[in-house]
């Protein structure tokens, strides 16, 4: 899987032959997407006015993305909630309360929190995606807190325990 693949999944891959794909420009269509996703709502967001947003032809759009559902699944997937917390570092404690705030906050952007959610109930398989990316991003988070309860000599949570915890902060959150 190539970086493009990585940061955006749902995004089909560079065409073997033709023209070389800037990849700035994809950053130039998640913000655009972002954006028009905050101010009109999944059902008012166009491929169209992305690309136009964008500064890009829509040729230019649907070579990486056919379908808005991938896009916006795309593009909610950049917000911050999915990049690790700075943890405080004092105790277990205070680091795993740190990840639950942040897993937990969507005030910084309400309303693509919002139109996420539109989108969600609108395409389940899209659902199941972000709610998977959502707990693959948790359960990380915490195998990091438990190898660093490791290094300190603490005996590290197995498998099945990150597991049980995952679900429960998910649960919880």
């Amino acid at each position: 899987m190539n970086d493009q693949q990585h940061r955006h999944p749902h995004r089909r891959p560079p065409a073997e032959r033709g023209r070389y794909q800037d990849a700035s420009r994809d950053e130039l269509i998640i913000n655009a997407a972002l954006k028009l996703l905050g101010v009109k709502g999944y059902h008012g967001l166009t491929m169209t006015d992305v690309a136009a947003h964008a500064g890009v032809s829509k040729a230019t759009l649907y070579r990486r993305w056919t379908a808005k559902a991938d896009l916006v699944a795309d593009a909610v997937a950049t917000l911050d909630a999915l990049n690790s917390p700075r943890y405080p570092g004092t105790s277990l404690r205070d680091d795993l309360l740190a990840l639950v705030h942040h897993a937990s906050n969507c005030t910084d952007r309400p309303e693509l929190v919002i139109a996420t959610m539109e989108m969600a109930r609108l395409h389940p398989e899209l659902y199941r995606t972000l709610a998977e990316r959502y707990s693959t991003f948790v359960r990380a988070e915490l195998a990091k807190l438990s190898a660093r309860t490791a290094d300190a000599d603490y005996v590290a949570l197995s498998e099945v325990e990150l597991d049980i915890l995952g679900d429960t902060v998910i649960a919880l959150l």
